[in-house]
C-alpha cells in the first residue's frame, strides 16, 4: 500500500519539485495543499491529489493533513513582503522585515500545530535555515528570512518532542535562479564581465536548483533516519569561482568580482528594507557560512542514499542567457 506525502505550498518551486519527484517514485502517492486549488492547475496532474489548505486557518491544514504518512513543509518570507497590501498590516514602529518574520513564524508553527494531531505521521519534513542572529552572537540582526524559519523549527523541538522526534530538516541553499532577480554578471566596457554583491566574494557558498532538486534531497531525508539537519548543495562555490565558472561556460572573460559596501547595495533595492535583509544576509554568509557553521549540518550527498543534484556549471549549460551576453 503506498503511503502519504502531503506537500505545503506545492505550487511553488520547493514544494513543487518535491511533489513532481514524489508523484513518480514507487510506493508514494502526493497530496499537494494550496490556498487556492481553482489558480493551481498548472501544477496539477493526475498523480497528485489537490486539496485546500491555509497556513493562516490551522483548521485547514488539520483536515489537509488528515491521513499523512509524511509532511513536507515551507514558508515564505518574501511573498509577503513583496504584497503591496501588507505595507497597511506594519504597525507603527515595526519594520516590514519584523511584521514578514512574525507572519512567516506563525504560519510555521500552525503547520506543526496541526501535523502534531496527525495519527500515524511517520516523517516530518521542514524546510528551513539557520538562526543568523543565534550563530553570529547577535552581529547579525536583519536576517529575518533566516530566522523566522529556524525559530519554526525551535517552536517545534521546544513544543512538540514526539513531532520533533520524526522531524528532519532540509536547508536549501542559495537559489541558481537569483540571478534572474539581479545577481548577475555584467559586461564591463572592456568586454569582462564582473559580479558586484556586498561580501568578500571569497567565502563558499553553497548553490542549489531549488526547482529541480528540491524533492530529490527531501526523498534522500526520508530514506534516511529522522533528526538529520540536511543541507541542499549542488556546487560549494565562492561568488569569485561562480562567476569564474560562468564566464568559463559562456567563453567570455572573467573580470572580477567586486565588493559593494551594505550602504551602496540597500540603494540599489526597488523596495525599503529589502537592501538590509539582503546586504546582512551577504555579511552573515561571508563570516560565518550559509548554515552557521552549526556542526550538526550534513550534505545531502554523504547521506549514503541517492541523491542526484545538479551543479552550478551544469545550471548555467542548461540556461539562456542571451540577456546578459547581449546586453
Amino acid at each position: 500500500m503506498s503511503k502519504l506525502l502531503v506537500v505545503v505550498g506545492f505550487t511553488g518551486q520547493q514544494g513543487g519539485s518535491v511533489a513532481d519527484v514524489f508523484a513518480k517514485e514507487e510506493g508514494w502517492k502526493v497530496r499537494g495543499i494550496t490556498r487556492n486549488p481553482d489558480k493551481a492547475q498548472s501544477r496539477v496532474c493526475k498523480e497528485v491529489e489537490v486539496v485546500k489548505g491555509d497556513l493562516d486557518d490551522k483548521e485547514s491544514l488539520v483536515e489537509a493533513f488528515k491521513g499523512a504518512d509524511a509532511i513536507f513543509t515551507n514558508t515564505d518570507f518574501w511573498g509577503p513582503f513583496h504584497n503591496p497590501a501588507t505595507r497597511a498590516k506594519v504597525k507603527p514602529g515595526q519594520t516590514i522585515n519584523e511584521y514578514c518574520h512574525d507572519y512567516e513564524l506563525q504560519q510555521g508553527k500552525n503547520v506543526a500545530d496541526a501535523a502534531a494531531t496527525v495519527d500515524g505521521l511517520e516523517r516530518f519534513v521542514v524546510s528551513a535555515v539557520c538562526n543568523a542572529k543565534k550563530w553570529s552572537k547577535g552581529k547579525y540582526t536583519w536576517v529575518y528570512h533566516f530566522d523566522a524559519k529556524a525559530k519554526i523549527v525551535e517552536y517545534i523541538e521546544e513544543t512538540y518532542p514526539k513531532l520533533a522526534a520524526k522531524m528532519s530538516v532540509v536547508q536549501i541553499g542559495a537559489y541558481m535562479t537569483n540571478w534572474k532577480m539581479g545577481a548577475k554578471p555584467t559586461k564591463q566596457a572592456d568586454g569582462t564581465y564582473r559580479l558586484a554583491l556586498v561580501g568578500s566574494g571569497q567565502k563558499p557558498v553553497p548553490h542549489f536548483h531549488t526547482q529541480n532538486d528540491t524533492g530529490y534531497v527531501v526523498r534522500a531525508a526520508l530514506l534516511s533516519a529522522p533528526g538529520k539537519n540536511i543541507l541542499g548543495v549542488g556546487s560549494m562555490l565562492s561568488w569569485t569561482d561562480y562567476l569564474k565558472v560562468w564566464c568559463e561556460v559562456n567563453k567570455v572573460p572573467f573580470g572580477g568580482y567586486d565588493e559593494m559596501p551594505l550602504e551602496t547595495f540597500e540603494k540599489y533595492m526597488p523596495v525599503p528594507g529589502m537592501g538590509k535583509e539582503i546586504g546582512e544576509m551577504f555579511l552573515f554568509i561571508d563570516e560565518f557560512g550559509y548554515d552557521g557553521s552549526d556542526p550538526s549540518v550534513v550534505h545531502a550527498q554523504d547521506l549514503g542514499v541517492p541523491c542526484p543534484l545538479t551543479t552550478w556549471e551544469e545550471y548555467v549549460k542548461s540556461e539562456d542567457w542571451s540577456s546578459i551576453l547581449s546586453a
